[in-house]
């Protein structure tokens, strides 16, 4: 009887470790400032006036990964952040609130291996001049290496999902609401 207690324990410590070895998958916090600007030179031709785009914003960044270290899932918010549209030829700009995202990466992040981004709530505004993009917007990406903070970056392949409300005549828009 005394051996069986002692195979038991036994038993149980080992079962115990093997549980230990296969642990959850763990998740990651980064804080991203970005203070970005450049120049629309496809906005700027179309207007006919310098148009740039600003992206200001505390990016909160979820990185999960698997057992074997891989990213396998992120979620990108942006508390706060706002991307601006302005000329300073006419002085004028408008801006919106910038967007949550989710980026799914089926068996891990690695450069080549596929990555599913989906883009939701409110894209795109031009005040007074079109209503807002909203809805769902998905995109089947690859992976092309990593950043600085070890976070993938995606090239868009192409579109696999698109719901919601789509705004038209976003360019005659955006220049309308920024011409002198």
């Amino acid at each position: 009887m005394r051996y069986l207690g002692v195979l038991v324990s036994v038993a149980v410590a080992a079962l115990l470790a093997v549980g230990a070895s296969t642990a959850a998958p763990r998740a990651e916090q980064i804080t991203i400032p970005i203070n970005d600007s450049f120049e629309a030179t496809f906005l700027s031709n179309a207007c006919g006036f310098a148009v740039f785009i600003d992206t200001v914003a505390n990016i909160k960044v979820t990185l999960i990964r698997d057992n074997n270290g891989l990213i396998v899932r992120e979620i990108d918010r942006a508390g706060g952040g706002r991307i601006i549209y302005r000329s300073p030829d006419t002085g004028k700009s408008f801006s919106f609130a910038f967007q949550s995202s989710s980026w799914v990466y089926p068996g891990g992040a690695a450069v080549g291996s596929a990555a599913i981004v989906t883009f939701h709530g409110l894209e795109g505004h031009v005040p007074g001049f079109v209503a807002s993009d909203a809805g769902l917007f998905k995109f089947l990406g690859v992976v092309t290496g990593f950043d600085e903070f070890g976070i993938a970056i995606v090239d868009f392949v192409e579109v696999i999902a698109d719901r919601g409300h789509t705004a038209d005549g976003v360019v005659p828009a955006i220049c309308a609401a920024l011409a002198p």
